[in-house]
């Protein structure tokens, strides 16, 4: 029997933890009832009328003073029945909370995430978030889910939408739409309509689906393309491109365009990304590109932009055009050219050149009678001195001296004033 009595009291107790004012009133019924089953078998029973939880209190004692009939028992299960249903629709105090494990903890928001226009698609990427949402280390995510709002007009609203639908779930084990690269991702929406403005969210998921934090809110107008530029030229110079293109009049589909913005010149080198030269759209069709390195290819691309509710809608890329610039001047002629016979032969010196791009000094030589100057030093000179030690006593001797830079095409200046000289 006492098996019993702690099993009801362990009922009742979780009946009064319940915060349902029904599961407290029923656990104070019950306890009563118990109280009369126990006062009658103990041949002691108060005259107390037996509790009906659903029909309110009814007439329990019957016959004289001193008798008890005992609840029935199908009153008491009726009774545990009820308290099944509240605990398991009570639950516990305070703040409702998701249908999640307690253990269970969700991403946190994506890192990076960004939004671009590139040609008819509008590009969102993004990185996997590091952190849980309690700050932890993120140890496993699921996929990402990306949701749209579409909204009429191309200017933005004072707040962002409050009705999203998902344009693309990204499940990391079977991916069907967008691409994944290492931790990032990328997705373009290219479902567009035009004078519309879109706005964009991303969050990851769990194993069971369950979303973590949303990220920021982005957003951006939609219109027609204004057409690509055409007849691209690029003609390099030192230390410079110099860049020009027909003007854009129409869209992409050839109706009159008057809303041009200008021009964007994109620039890339060897195997790096694109660099958008220009940070404001140009209005001229001509572009001098001065931050540029000699003797390095680039390759150059121009797009037509139009401005739509404060963002930039850019034409498809012009013809790729690929340029060097290289070092075309060079140093200044060399000045103080003097040649002077020694016990070794002939020495000539000059003044150092200015060039700040010297690579060094060429000398050239002829004797009296020969109608043309030889190089005499097939290497370059470090030094502005030469010893000739392949001179004849009693000839005359004529030089000039020449810098040379350092550029790819070894740019050589004008010949210094002659010098002679017999030995």
């Amino acid at each position: 029997m006492r098996g019993k009595e702690k099993s009801h009291q362990r009922l009742i107790h979780r009946l009064e933890s319940l915060c349902h004012p029904i599961g407290k009133s029923v656990a104070k019924r019950i306890n009563r009832d118990l109280s009369s089953m126990e006062a009658g078998a103990s041949g002691h029973c108060r005259h107390t009328p037996i509790p009906n939880p659903l029909q309110g209190v009814g007439r329990g004692c019957g016959g004289g003073r001193g008798t008890c009939r005992p609840p029935a028992l199908p009153q008491i299960f009726t009774l545990l029945l009820l308290l099944l249903a509240l605990s398991l629709l009570g639950g516990a105090c305070g703040k409702k909370m998701a249908p999640l494990s307690p253990d269970e903890v969700l991403p946190g928001p994506v890192r990076e995430f960004r939004l671009s226009q590139e040609g008819d698609s509008l590009v969102l990427s993004w990185l996997f978030p590091k952190e849980d949402q309690l700050g932890r280390l993120l140890t496993r995510i699921q996929g990402f889910r990306l949701e749209r709002a579409e909204v009429k007009g191309v200017q933005p609203a004072p707040a962002a939408p409050t009705q999203f639908l998902t344009v693309a779930d990204i499940d990391l084990a079977y991916t069907k739409v967008g691409l994944v690269r290492g931790e990032s991702v990328l997705y373009q929406d290219r479902d567009l309509r035009p004078d519309r403005r879109y706005y964009y969210r991303a969050a990851g998921y769990d194993t069971d689906r369950y979303r973590g934090t949303w990220s920021p809110v982005l957003t951006h107008a939609w219109g027609l393309l204004p057409r690509g530029p055409r007849d691209l030229k690029a003609a390099p110079g030192d230390k410079q491109v110099r860049l020009a293109w027909a003007p854009v009049s129409q869209f992409q589909d050839g109706s009159p365009l008057r809303d041009l913005a200008g021009y964007l010149i994109y620039r890339r080198s060897g195997s790096s990304g694109w660099l958008r030269v220009t940070p404001k759209p140009v209005v001229q069709t001509d572009f001098q590109d001065v931050a540029v390195l000699n003797d390095v290819e680039y390759t150059y691309t121009v797009r037509a932009v139009r401005q739509v509710g404060g963002d930039l809608i850019e034409s498809h890329d012009s013809p790729l055009q690929i340029a060097m610039p290289e070092d075309r001047t060079p140093p200044p002629p060399l000045l103080n050219l003097v040649v002077v016979p020694t016990d070794r032969g002939l020495e000539a010196r000059w003044d150092p050149s200015p060039a700040a791009d010297l690579a060094g000094y060429r000398v050239y030589r002829r004797e009296a009678g020969e109608p043309t100057f030889a190089r005499l030093t097939p290497q370059l000179l470090t030094r502005p001195y030469l010893v000739d030690s392949r001179v004849v006593k009693g000839k005359t001797y004529y030089y000039y001296v020449t810098a040379v830079d350092d550029s790819r095409r070894a740019n050589e200046s004008l010949p210094s004033e002659e010098a002679a000289a017999a030995y």
